[in-house]
C-alpha cells in the first residue's frame, strides 16, 4: 500500500478523472498555442536550387 500513499503520479491519475473537462482544456489551448507558434516561426517554401547546366 506504500505505493499508493502521497503518490504524486496516482494523485495526478485522480485529479484528471475527477475533472476530465480541465484537462481537455488545457490540452485545447495547449494544441493552440502549438500551433500558433508554429504558424508564427515555421519557415516557409524555400525556392529550388538552380541547376546550372
Amino acid at each position: 500500500m506504500g505505493f499508493f500513499y502521497d503518490n504524486s503520479v496516482i494523485v495526478l491519475i485522480q485529479k484528471v478523472f475527477r475533472r476530465p473537462a480541465d484537462v481537455t482544456m488545457w490540452l485545447f489551448t495547449g494544441m493552440i498555442v502549438v500551433g500558433t507558434l508554429y504558424t508564427m516561426i515555421a519557415v516557409g517554401p524555400q525556392p529550388k536550387p538552380r541547376r546550372d547546366r
